[in-house]
């Protein structure tokens, strides 16, 4: 199932349009085009029958935002807030079938839940239907105006920054952006009976500024990981995910320089802005020392972001992690090209979070990796 199997019809036409699709792609873009003729009239039923409590639904709390470029470790985090019940997350179900989620309670989660992977191809990490899931996710199903759709139509990165590092400059496709992140963030409240949600997208790293004007009072976690890690994983991940998305021909020389750009915009973006969070609402951590000791950090996390007793929920972490004792992390070496790569490219980032730079052909020490 692509990650915008559920787009609208009017939505993926438009895309089609603006964009050209490869030959050897017709046969998955006619099925996904049957897909969303399918559910249109489904779509329709839930703007009608839920369009006065939408309009009604307000959030009691503004978001904890839990930031991180992709493959930092920002699942992890997820996961953990998860645990405590007094967050609600925007789960896998919502995060696939947005612009049906609300119709769809009960019985649709129930149909779809066997064609669910297990685990998520990039990294095992166990995946169920009601598990946390990013938002943006849900918004490329519902809008043109995500940074995702470069999955479908990997010739299209820019579309990446328009709405992210760029995000604001122009002020229909900020106002569009809104409109459909507000909509994402309603119906999450709503499945989650008006819980404070605890909010993943990586894409939001780049995005300070605005979900600051949107969310004056929200609180944030950024989680960084040792660059090298970073950088070897993002290959891995697209390499296993874009090739079953893509409507397009990947060339993967411009995903590669794409990933190293994207990192240094989305990266740079958060340090400039970061200063527009009030100092008592932004806790910055380590991956490596999650990794390691997650309960001090959790409990670090949640004096300095007054997010509650953490005692409390203390055993509910602690059982999750006892269980995680099967899971099974992603291994990477680290060649030459990959060292230089990320030293040119990255530079900036091991002394600005706190990494030690290697040279080719030194190994990657623990040391190096905590800085």
């Amino acid at each position: 199932m692509a990650i915008s199997q559920f787009i609208p019809l009017p939505v993926f036409k438009k895309l089609l349009k603006e964009n050209k699709t490869s030959e050897r792609s017709q046969k998955r873009l006619k099925s996904r085009l049957k897909f969303s003729r399918f559910i249109e009239p489904i779509r329709w039923y839930e703007n009608i029958r839920y369009r006065g409590l939408m309009a009604k639904t307000e959030l009691k709390q503004d978001p904890v935002f839990l930031l991180g470029f992709g493959r930092s470790g920002t699942t992890h985090l997820h996961y953990l807030f998860w645990q405590d019940p007094q967050f609600g997350v925007l789960s896998n179900y919502q995060a696939t079938m947005q612009p049906i989620a609300l119709t769809g309670r009960g019985w649709l989660a129930k149909l779809l839940a066997n064609s669910m992977p297990s685990t998520r191809p990039m990294d095992n990490v166990a995946m169920s239907m009601d598990a946390p899931q990013e938002e943006e996710l849900a918004l490329v199903n519902i809008s043109e105006h995500a940074s995702l759709h470069f999955m479908s139509f990997p010739q299209n990165l820019d579309v990446y920054d328009r709405y992210v590092t760029q995000l604001g400059s122009n002020q229909k496709q900020l106002k569009a952006w809104q409109a459909g992140y507000m909509q994402v963030v309603k119906k999450a409240t709503i499945l989650n009976n008006g819980r404070r949600l605890a909010l993943k997208t990586p894409s939001n790293t780049g995005r300070i500024k605005v979900l600051n004007s949107m969310f004056p009072d929200a609180k944030y976690v950024n989680i960084v990981r040792n660059p090298y890690r970073v950088y070897q994983s993002m290959l891995n991940m697209y390499r296993k995910v874009l090739p079953s998305e893509a409507l397009q021909e990947i060339d993967w020389q411009a995903i590669d320089a794409w990933v190293l750009e994207a990192y240094k915009a989305t990266m740079n973006s958060y340090l400039e802005q970061r200063q527009l969070i009030p100092k008592d609402n932004l806790v910055e951590i380590k991956y490596e020392q999650l990794d390691e000791t997650p309960l001090p950090i959790l409990e670090a996390i949640y004096q300095q972001l007054d997010l509650g007793d953490f005692n409390a929920v203390k055993p509910k972490f602690e059982d999750y992690l006892n269980n995680l004792g099967t899971f099974e992390k992603n291994q990477f070496d680290f060649p030459e090209h990959v060292i230089n790569t990320v030293n040119e490219h990255w530079g900036f980032a091991f002394d600005a979070f706190g990494y030690e730079k290697i040279e080719a052909g030194e190994t990657l020490t623990e040391a190096s990796q905590q800085g």
